[in-house]
């Protein structure tokens, strides 16, 4: 599912190219679940900023923070993914998520469809291993465990454990004994 976010934005009747303010975020926030209301299990939701300069702290907290914790206790599951983020706003969802995982000693991070400057496919707080499997995946697509322990030097059981971590931080799918990106 995409979510084009400059034509939401007409929807809300919100003018301009900047997102701010947290009633902003909230109405948005409140305009996708609404368009969410038939999304399928294992979907990705695909936020598309493209023509949207500057997010603001308060919009991203009230609509990607909300979002991400949603996918981490929604039924059915599904994924977010970020498109089309500008430097500034990709800076200020990296200081969110920074602020959001030390008041609430939980780490939060999001997939990207383009690297960005951290020189990844992510914004947000990762390991240097879970870095490691989130690239590799980037490239695979579609993987076994075993596979990513001969990749990153770590037997089964490890790369199980670390795997349902990402997952429920929802950052790569798992189902039938197989691990793919978002």
């Amino acid at each position: 599912m995409v979510a084009e976010i400059s034509k939401l934005t007409k929807e809300i009747k919100h003018r301009g190219p900047d997102l701010i303010t947290r009633p902003v975020g909230r109405r948005m926030y409140a305009k996708i679940r609404d368009k969410m209301k038939n999304i399928s299990a294992h979907e990705v939701l695909l936020l598309d900023f493209e023509g949207i300069r500057v997010i603001d702290s308060s919009f991203i907290d009230e609509l990607i923070v909300r979002l991400i914790i949603d996918s981490w206790k929604s039924d059915p599951i599904f994924y977010v993914k970020l498109k089309n983020i500008s430097i500034i706003a990709e800076i200020n969802i990296d200081s969110v998520f920074k602020s959001f995982s030390q008041y609430n000693k939980n780490e939060i991070a999001v997939i990207t469809d383009g690297i960005r400057q951290n020189n990844s496919f992510y914004i947000g707080a990762l390991s240097k291993v879970e870095r490691e499997v989130i690239e590799y995946l980037r490239i695979n697509r579609n993987t076994s465990v075993h596979d990513i322990g001969v990749f990153i030097g770590m037997n089964d059981e490890e790369v199980s454990f670390l795997s349902d971590t990402l997952f429920r931080r929802r950052l790569l799918r798992i189902y039938n004994d197989h691990i793919s990106s978002v």
